[in-house]
């Protein structure tokens, strides 16, 4: 089987993208390896979506787009793609069991979090120290956490756990760069906010993470780190990259908006309907 395209990734853009092209006719697959929803799983409140002038959490808009992807039947496949390459006209789709094959690929991989470069991060990694805000259990249990950054990600983040039980504290080597709306709210919530306090290295002590920074140290329960965030996708050995397109996160830098990612999706999957349709306008004329 040939699919007409295959989209690699169920944040926003993939969702979009795969929605688009299967209202026009073609016959598409979604591919996501975890959870659905991308950044968004992270996200307290989305304010800038339209048609929700109060806002909108992350979890309710998911749960919206869910609802979307099933109603329009799009197939989806919980499978890891780890390598894109080309024989061709066709794209192969690898995934560690499966080859799959398409006219056409959508890549709407996102962005994956950067390490922090602090001693003993790796040795803590997974489980009591955490990336992303979603990856810590659901119930906080006025657990303390400590996070570290100071950017509009980790105020975010620190609102959401506050909503969840937890107790967080932020700090940053520098002074804080977030929105001055999410700092205050992180205000009014009580957070705890130290600036000018790099992190030399985190340990971990009797039940607690030890977080020694140069003047004082800390002690958590978790550890969830925003130090920025990079693109990632699978390997590509296609050297004709013709009918491949990168959309959302993946090409948009440090603007990670669900609005400039839909609609860098919905032109994508646009384009790509006119594609194939001019392709096979001229097979056509051929025969």
């Amino acid at each position: 089987m040939i699919y007409d395209s295959i989209i690699i990734g169920a944040g926003p853009a993939g969702i979009v993208a795969a929605l688009q092209m299967k209202r026009s006719g073609l016959h598409v697959v979604l591919f996501e390896k975890g959870e659905i929803g991308g950044l968004l799983r992270n996200a307290n409140c989305v304010e800038n979506y339209l048609g929700f002038p109060d806002g909108i959490s992350g979890r309710e808009l998911i749960c919206s787009f869910q609802d979307h992807l099933c109603r329009h039947k799009v197939p989806t496949i919980r499978e890891e793609v780890v390598e894109i390459g080309k024989d061709g006209a066709v794209f192969s789709v690898r995934t560690s069991g499966h080859t799959y094959f398409s006219s056409t690929v959508v890549i709407a991989t996102g962005t994956a979090p950067k390490k922090a470069g602090i001693k003993g991060e790796e040795e803590c990694c997974g489980s009591r120290l955490f990336y992303e805000a979603a990856d810590l259990p659901a119930d906080g249990q006025q657990h303390a956490v400590l996070v570290i950054g100071g950017g509009d990600a980790a105020f975010d983040y620190a609102l959401n756990l506050s909503e969840r039980g937890y107790v967080p504290t932020i700090v940053m080597r520098d002074s804080v760069s977030c929105l001055p709306l999410l700092k205050m709210r992180v205000e009014k919530k009580g957070v705890h906010i130290v600036e000018h306090m790099p992190v030399a290295r985190i340990s971990l002590g009797v039940g607690q993470l030890e977080v020694h920074c140069l003047s004082e140290c800390f002690q958590a329960d978790y550890v969830l780190i925003a130090a920025g965030r990079e693109p990632r996708y699978p390997r590509i050995t296609a050297k004709d990259r013709k009918g491949l397109y990168f959309v959302g996160d993946v090409r948009s830098g440090s603007y990670r908006q669900v609005h400039i990612a839909t609609g860098d999706a919905l032109h994508a999957a646009m384009e790509i309907s006119h594609f194939l349709s001019s392709h096979s306008q001229y097979e056509t004329k051929l025969q």
